[in-house]
């Protein structure tokens, strides 16, 4: 059973066979429109990307870089753990290496990009060229994708699952207070109400007062290691497009941190260092800070502090309460599931910004689209336009992980079922859509 849609349900499967993961077998159930867009992004969209590459790669045009035209950054030198302490007696900054190398700002998709600044990176591939040689790929599928927009800036991507205004994202990017709304493809913009959160695959079901929506096909195929995919964005031009890098995966969930080297003092745990790029850092933590409450509750030691976050997971938020200089401040930070590698400086500005839930997942595929985390929660179609997967997290430089459409379609039919067969939960938007009734045969 399914979730009823327009022609061909959402959350059904276009090719029931599962496809071999590793072995570059191929699918041949595509349908006479499936192959001539495929004909088509192979005669044309192929060609487009070579001359993309050999533009870039010429390097000497007028697109190119200025000579010593580089970013630096500074970063801090040493390893660093939130869970040791010193037995220096007071708070020293450890030492900075200047002018560091590390890499360029991460590049962003957007809605009509602009040429001449898509020429400075043709030799990059989510460059203006390339993406567009995905459009007849993607079919219409980007009308099912939607901006998920706090405060004025969008937090998420999302997919529309079903027409009667129900639609999917990623739980953590969601703020914990005030109102969230959904940016369709055609300008219209909703206030969404967050009717339930699926924890353990960091998933959210929202619902806007909406009908016949445009839906996307899904696939519980799982693309074989190598083949193109493109995440879409509520745009003809997809957000950014990657390769498959791995078959279905388990990734165990590492502990929840703020991102920071406290010390014991008279006063309690004071900071001695802020790794860039964390909850701390976003936060304005500082050196010298010390750390009195978390969450109301007193802390007077880093084990104290330990025992404040343990059991909360990477997208936590915390009330801090610090003592800087004389002065009282309080903050609110997010705990990040950083892996042991990422604990860093230097790996944490090489990789960029990553995903504040990026671990604990028990089935993903890895690919190597280049996200930022406000680009997650939404779909990830193959070259027939077919949702296989839903953006879950950016856990490194070229590694983002996608949930198979294999373990999200019962997953939202199972959340489905229990919020039609029960009352509602208070929405947390300034207008409530009420609970629409959707029909689960």
């Amino acid at each position: 059973m399914g979730i009823p849609v327009p022609e061909a349900p959402l959350l059904s499967t276009a090719n029931s066979q599962q496809e071999p993961l590793l072995n570059g077998a191929t699918d041949t159930s595509s349908t006479k429109q499936s192959d001539r867009c495929c004909s088509r992004l192979c005669g044309q969209g192929i060609a487009t990307i070579i001359l993309a590459v050999l533009l870039g790669a010429a390097g000497g045009g007028w697109w190119a870089r200025k000579p010593n035209q580089v970013s630096s950054h500074r970063s801090r030198a040493g390893q660093w753990s939130e869970f040791q302490g010193t037995e220096r007696p007071g708070i020293v900054a450890p030492p900075t290496v200047a002018d560091r190398f590390v890499q360029d700002p991460l590049l962003e998709s957007r809605n009509g990009p602009s040429f001449t600044s898509r020429l400075r990176v043709s030799n990059q591939r989510n460059n203006l060229f390339v993406l567009r040689a995905f459009h007849e790929a993607i079919g219409d599928a980007w009308k099912a994708t939607v901006r998920v927009v706090h405060g004025g800036d969008m937090v998420a991507l999302g997919l529309i699952i079903d027409p009667g205004g129900w639609l999917v994202t990623k739980a953590s990017q969601l703020p914990a207070e005030g109102d969230v709304y959904c940016q369709l493809y055609d300008g219209r913009e909703f206030p969404a109400q967050i009717a339930e959160v699926i924890a353990d695959h960091d998933l959210a079901l929202l619902h806007v007062d909406a009908t016949e929506l445009p839906t996307a096909r899904w696939s519980d195929t799982v693309p074989v290691r190598g083949a193109w995919l493109a995440t879409l964005d509520a745009s003809t031009t997809p957000r950014a497009v990657g390769v498959v890098s791995t078959g279905v995966v388990r990734v165990e969930e590492a502990a929840a941190v703020l991102g920071v080297n406290l010390t014991d003092t008279v006063d309690g745990p004071a900071v001695v260092h802020v790794l860039p790029g964390t909850g701390a850092d976003g936060a304005g933590l500082r050196i010298g800070d010390t750390i009195l409450e978390v969450d109301d509750q007193k802390v007077d030691s880093l084990r104290s502090f330990r025992r404040a976050i343990r059991g909360l997971r990477g997208g936590d938020e915390i009330d801090l309460k610090i003592l800087r200089g004389q002065h009282v401040v309080e903050l609110t930070a997010t705990l990040m599931d950083l892996t042991d590698e990422l604990l860093n400086d230097t790996e944490m500005e090489v990789n960029g910004s990553i995903s504040a839930r990026a671990t604990g997942f028990e089935q993903v595929f890895m690919h190597d689209t280049v996200l930022a985390p406000h680009e997650c929660g939404g779909p990830l179609v193959n070259l027939k336009g077919e949702v296989v997967g839903l953006n879950i997290a950016r856990s490194g430089r070229v590694t983002s992980y996608a949930l198979p459409t294999s373990l999200v379609r019962p997953v939202l039919e199972d959340a489905l079922a229990r919020i039609t067969t029960t009352a509602a939960p208070a929405p947390r938007s300034a207008t409530s859509p009420g609970s629409p009734a959707v029909s689960i045969p």
